[in-house]
């Protein structure tokens, strides 16, 4: 296993020179190694080890020392809790979840695209997360009944437009979990970790005009609609739908702290 010291000790050895390592999408220590040593992430490079697609990590001379910055941080004690609901990265050990969430022809209506993911797609999505986390680019979380520790659905975090710090979130929830009020719960908990840990000042969503569910679970969490934004998004059959956007800024999220209800 590759570490932070011996990444030093090769830059030492070539101070002059860019020093690069290839680690695997899966290595997360490797890239946690990397980051601390002060490589910075430069994209993904397909088949480039061992056949399987790789991340290139590289220090130039002249570069800042360690540890790049994160963009997203871990989860303080790496759970976030109400002590109803509980938020953990997602990880290797939910590719079954994953997978079943994502069969219900409910959820892959609503996902961007509508469309059902392969075994490839689910195992890269969940032993590729914390690489994603890592980058700054998403972070995905199971949400997770605290009094049985089951896995009730998803909730991620989007963050596409870091020059405006906005950032958007999205989530589904299995239909035994369903009208419970979680996904509500969650999407606090998210919220109060963005605004509380990260620079993001501004989170949006999203719903289709008829998901009149997922507005209650935003609208519940202090969202605020905004806009209807016409033909905004594929859906079904190669159509396009609208797309009904609602916006969370730190302000709200205090105001709409309260007790949960089911919805």
């Amino acid at each position: 296993m590759i570490t932070t010291e011996a990444l030093l000790a090769m830059v030492e050895r070539t101070p002059d020179r860019r020093v690069e390592v290839l680690l695997h999408g899966e290595d997360d220590a490797g890239q946690r190694a990397a980051m601390a040593a002060g490589f910075q992430r430069e994209g993904v490079r397909r088949g480039g080890l061992d056949g399987r697609d790789a991340i290139p990590f590289a220090r130039l001379p002249g570069d800042p020392p360690g540890p790049v910055p994160r963009p997203l941080p871990d989860l303080p004690g790496g759970e976030l809790t109400d002590g109803v609901v509980t938020l953990r990265p997602l990880g290797p050990g939910d590719i079954d979840f994953y997978a079943d969430l994502h069969a219900d022809q409910d959820v892959i209506d609503t996902s961007v695209p509508p469309e059902a993911k392969t075994a490839d797609e689910v195992r890269r999505r969940c032993t590729w997360a914390q690489s994603y986390w890592l980058a700054g680019t998403r972070a995905d979380m199971v949400i997770v009944d605290t009094a049985t520790g089951a896995p009730t659905g998803l909730i991620g975090l989007f963050y596409q437009e870091p020059p405006l710090g906005q950032a958007m979130i999205g989530y589904s929830q299995h239909r035994a979990w369903r009208g419970r009020g979680y996904t509500t719960r969650a999407v606090q908990l998210l919220a109060l970790w963005v605004y509380a840990e990260t620079g993001i000042v501004r989170l949006i969503a999203g719903t289709n005009p008829t998901n009149r569910g997922s507005q209650r679970v935003l609208e519940k969490a202090g969202f605020h609609r905004e806009a209807h934004l016409r033909f905004r998004l594929p859906g079904p059959a190669n159509t396009r739908i609208d797309d009904v956007q609602y916006v969370l800024l730190p302000e709200d999220v205090l105001n709409a702290i309260s007790p949960c209800v089911p919805g």
